[in-house]
């Protein structure tokens, strides 16, 4: 099995290209920055990606901590509502983090 390459500075990049993860996940955010309280629904409907993609993409960046969800998880009820929201200090935090290991700041 190929083993990946792993640059001596990457450390600082880890963690925000894990938690942004890919377009989807940027989308999200971009989208959630503009419409705070959203539903799945109304994010799936605005970027044109089925439901359950969506939902995939929330769970993990709920468990990475850039989602706030209200209600909080642990209260969801079966076929219940959950607004989401960003939390703009860690996904600001986890930029510049990436800039920093990008040498842009």
């Amino acid at each position: 099995m190929p083993k990946y390459a792993r640059p001596a500075n990457s450390d600082r990049a880890e963690d925000p290209i894990e938690a942004f993860g890919n377009r989807l996940r940027t989308g999200i955010i971009g989208y959630l920055r503009e419409h705070p309280n959203s539903s799945r629904a109304e994010i799936s409907a605005a970027l044109g990606v089925p439901s359950p993609t969506v939902f995939n993409a929330l769970e993990k960046m709920l468990d990475a901590g850039l989602l706030v969800a209200d209600p909080p998880r642990e209260q969801w009820e079966r076929g219940g509502r959950v607004r989401y929201s960003v939390d703009g200090q860690l996904v600001s935090l986890l930029y510049l983090q990436l800039g920093q290991a990008l040498g842009e700041v």
